[in-house]
């Protein structure tokens, strides 16, 4: 008899459990059938960092084109390509005391994985987070500046027109939502790495197409991408 009490308490409680554990199940199964359901494609829009770049720094023009291929439930190949140009204007070459001009192109290329789980029959919605390998190529030159000296007279110079090759590694995560049928936009936050630059000795990039800052090693970026998803398989 004194084992009755334990008995019902523990069928009382299982009564309870039970449909918990089976809900669970449920939504494991949905997430998973949901992934699988996903629409595969391949997709074509624009990055809008250049263009809204060019309203804090007016001598700098940026445009990128991403790519984002849906190779299997989770996992993506991210795809970038694009150019910048710099021109110093004539009341920022008087406040730097020199003229520099710059035009480059860049690619990027990695993996993202899509680590939001949602049980919901045909949501497309991400969040993502990868890793980026990004590669710049780049001319530029100064075409005059003044070291000022208080004492001698003050020396002007040149640097003339060269190239210089940048590479760094990427980290980036933040989400992506479809807005309508195909249509997506999404944002991401990005942590760059220079891991090499050559031929960089005498006149450091102001600016490197696709990384930032040229005199930085590591660089916070942000990304804001729209664009239009072929499918090949829904």
């Amino acid at each position: 008899m004194g084992n009755q009490p334990k008995i019902l308490s523990f069928l009382f409680t299982s009564l309870f459990l039970f449909p918990g554990f089976l809900k669970s199940q449920d939504s494991e199964k949905g997430i998973k059938a949901n992934l699988e359901e996903q629409v595969q494609g391949i997709t074509l829009g624009i990055n809008l960092e250049g263009p809204v770049s060019r309203f804090f720094d007016s001598d700098k023009s940026a445009f990128s084109a991403v790519t984002h291929i849906n190779l299997s439930p989770g996992w993506f190949f991210r795809g970038e390509a694009g150019f910048e140009n710099l021109v110093f204007s004539e009341d920022n070459e008087e406040k730097r005391n020199y003229s520099y001009e710059s035009n480059g192109s860049f690619l990027k290329a990695g993996m993202l994985y899509d680590f939001f789980s949602v049980d919901e029959r045909g949501n497309n919605d991400n969040i993502f987070v990868g890793l980026n390998y990004g590669f710049a190529f780049q001319e530029h030159r100064a075409g005059g500046y003044t070291i000022k000296n208080g004492y001698w007279e003050d020396f002007h110079g040149s640097e003339s027109t060269y190239a210089v090759n940048t590479h760094w590694l990427e980290v980036m995560v933040g989400p992506r939502t479809e807005l309508f049928n195909n249509l997506y936009m999404g944002w991401t936050i990005n942590l760059r790495v220079k891991i090499l630059q050559n031929n960089s000795e005498e006149l450091s990039p102001y600016s490197v197409p696709g990384f930032g800052n040229g005199d930085n090693t590591v660089n916070v970026g942000f990304s804001y991408v729209i664009e239009y998803m072929i499918p090949w398989k829904k």
